[in-house]
């Protein structure tokens, strides 16, 4: 439940040039922690993550995400598949539509698919803003309640380059879920700062969400190395 690390942030997805020519590239990451939309997802334990990316010279891309997790009662190892198209508008919008599949190597019951899709207009040379809207009618929230449920998730991004190969972010965002004329959700956001040298990667980061009783990590740090 990742979304690939790396390669959706707004950052990076606006640095993608549609005429390169199709490249694979791939990382290794070590974390403090695994953060999903602002919670836990390794019980607040450091995590072993990596991907690898393929990018097509015309703007379609696949790839795959691997992590540590643990819900403070049984490890696994999550894998993402994902496949979408990233394209380019001519009032100066861009555009990432994607599907991805989260799957849970030691219990099926949490697979499932989601739809992706981001709206993103660079401002200027440094800085960039974005809007993501994410939806599955399988949530893995409805594990325990004998039906499928929807979710969605909304989130604004603004990314800032600060030069040097150092970038600066901040994100917030709402999941929400549907189950029966119900609603549930929280909200959350991150601040990351973030050090490119070399072929590493490095990233700090301060979380947020306004779940009750809510133990997540407030700050994570992590380091990549990038082949």
């Amino acid at each position: 439940m990742k979304l690939r690390n790396k390669l959706l942030t707004a950052s990076l997805l606006s640095a993608m040039t549609l005429g390169a020519q199709a490249d694979v590239s791939g990382y290794v990451t070590l974390a403090s922690d695994y953060m999903f939309r602002g919670v836990t997802l390794n019980d607040k334990s450091p995590a072993l993550q990596g991907g690898i990316d393929w990018e097509g010279d015309t703007g379609w891309y696949a790839g795959t995400w691997a992590s540590q997790t643990d819900d403070g009662e049984t490890s696994d190892v999550e894998v993402d598949l994902f496949a979408g198209y990233y394209g380019e508008m001519e009032n100066g919008f861009e555009y990432d539509l994607m599907v991805i599949y989260y799957a849970l190597l030691d219990d099926a019951d949490y697979n499932y698919f989601e739809l992706h899709g981001a709206l993103i207009r660079p401002v200027s040379d440094s800085l960039t803003l974005s809007l993501n809207l994410d939806y599955t009618n399988d949530s893995i929230a409805a594990k325990g309640f004998g039906d499928d449920m929807s979710a969605l998730h909304v989130s604004a991004v603004a990314e800032y380059d600060l030069g040097d190969d150092m970038g600066l972010a901040f994100e917030y965002g709402r999941q929400g879920w549907d189950e029966d004329s119900e609603s549930y959700g929280y909200n959350w956001g991150r601040i990351s700062l973030t050090k490119d040298y070399n072929d590493f990667s490095f990233d700090l980061s301060a979380w947020y969400n306004n779940l009750d009783e809510d133990d997540s990590s407030k700050f994570t740090a992590s380091v990549s190395y990038n082949f």
